[in-house]
């Protein structure tokens, strides 16, 4: 179970008149008559106030709809002990809400699932830890798992949940699946692969969309091998990444090469599209099943990622089984660039802006301490940013970050909030139950 206690994005900050944050305050009716006596005009707040008003209105919000899901549970069981055969629950819900059916279906599904099988999850949102998105993070990511199965997962994600996104949750979830049940996560895969298709939807202004269901090795490689061939055209080209992705795997796909060696553009890198692969040498050498990790996709079966491995050229990376922070990155496959920016790039892995998920290996390496201010170009001072949170790291506004001595990153936000990011954790399980 979460305890109130340890959710990190909880301040301790005090009000003018000594009381605690309504932030840090326990979600109840009490804290709505908090909020709505202190902080119901925005105009009478200072910034960081205004942030603590934010985070004790999601979590009043949180408490309310945690609540809601009890009495909807409490009617379904009700109803479903009237009549065996039918539960009429949700259409007294979605009578009483003005709801659709499909919204009520899934409240009332919701609800039940988190009575009956997800209880610590159901109290973690009734806390204000965790809100809606996250919470059906959880009960649809183990709506397929047997009840055993579905409480191993709750426990292994559950205490990291409230400081994660609901993406960065979802990657846990489906690691935690894999970890607890992998033969059933590559049976389910089995049975996925077989649904690949590709499709044609119509789209509004005489725009059409190319779907295609892939399997996520492929998918990743074709969207490596794109962006590499996009930025082969050069900076003078005027489109956007976007569309020239978009315009290259059109002349790839509508026959408009008719020698391709010729009229497609140089990518950046020679040879096979990158596809970066996390997986333990146990996993590797068929060992154990644990979880591993496509980039760019998120956790794979065992299985899976030994058939990527099967043709794949192998760097040995060597972490602190304590922190999961990489300690050594070898380099006997090929020289990169500059040792250095490869040693960065994996071992933050993604982006070290609090929340985000996208790739350091498309993104950019900066000083945490400038280098006009005397800041080393090390390890120690080196980050990995994709380029949006690399352009906020230096627009001003009051953003700072300040490197840890354990390798972590503390941002402070223009109001004074301070959030915390690591380098990637290479175990495989790093928060058993």
């Amino acid at each position: 179970m979460v305890d109130v206690e340890e959710w990190v994005g909880v301040p301790d900050s005090l009000l003018l008149d000594g009381s605690p944050s309504p932030a840090a305050v326990q979600p109840s009716g009490w804290l709505a008559l908090e909020l709505d006596q202190y902080f119901s005009d925005p105009s009478t707040l200072d910034d960081p106030a205004l942030i603590d008003a934010l985070v004790g209105y999601e979590r009043l919000a949180a408490w309310a709809q945690a609540r809601q899901a009890r009495l909807i549970a409490e009617l379904a069981e009700r109803r479903t002990e009237r009549d065996a055969v039918t539960d009429w629950a949700a259409d007294e819900v979605g009578t009483a809400l003005h709801l659709s059916g499909g919204a009520t279906a899934f409240r009332t599904r919701q609800a039940e699932t988190l009575t009956a099988r997800l209880p610590d999850t159901l109290a973690a949102w009734e806390a204000g830890l965790v809100d809606q998105r996250r919470v059906t993070v959880i009960t649809e990511g183990t709506a397929h798992l047997t009840n055993a199965h579905a409480a191993a997962v709750e426990a292994r994600v559950l205490p990291k949940a409230p400081q994660q996104t609901a993406a960065q949750l979802r990657a846990a979830v489906k690691r935690a699946i894999i970890a607890v049940d992998p033969a059933g996560a590559q049976e389910r895969h089995e049975r996925a692969r077989r649904d690949r298709r590709v499709a044609v939807n119509p789209e509004p202004d005489g725009m059409a969309s190319l779907w295609a269901l892939l399997p996520a090795p492929d998918a990743v490689a074709a969207y490596e091998w794109l962006t590499r061939l996009a930025r082969g055209c050069g900076a003078d080209d005027p489109r956007t990444m976007d569309e020239r992705r978009a315009d290259l795997l059109a002349d790839l796909l509508s026959g408009r090469l008719t020698n391709p060696d010729l009229a497609l553009p140089t990518p950046v890198n020679p040879g096979k599209p990158l596809v970066q692969l996390l997986m333990p040498m146990t996993s590797l050498f068929g060992l154990t099943d644990d979880p591993c990790e496509l980039l760019g996709y998120g956790p794979i079966t065992a299985e899976v990622a030994r058939e990527i491995a099967a043709n794949s050229t192998w760097r040995r990376l060597l972490f602190d089984p304590a922190s999961g922070a990489l300690l050594d990155h070898g380099r006997s496959t090929y020289t990169p660039p500059t040792a250095l920016a490869e040693f960065v790039r994996a071992r933050d892995v993604y982006c070290r802006f609090p929340g985000c998920r996208r790739k350091v290996v498309n993104g950019e390496l900066d000083h945490i301490t400038a280098f006009a201010a005397g800041g080393a170009t090390s390890a120690a001072n080196l980050a990995g940013y994709c380029v949006r949170h690399h352009h906020l790291k230096h627009a001003g506004g009051g953003w700072q970050v300040r490197a840890l001595p354990d390798g972590g990153l503390e941002w402070t936000t223009p109001t004074g909030h301070t959030h915390l990011t690591r380098p990637y954790d290479y175990r495989t399980d790093p928060d058993p139950p």
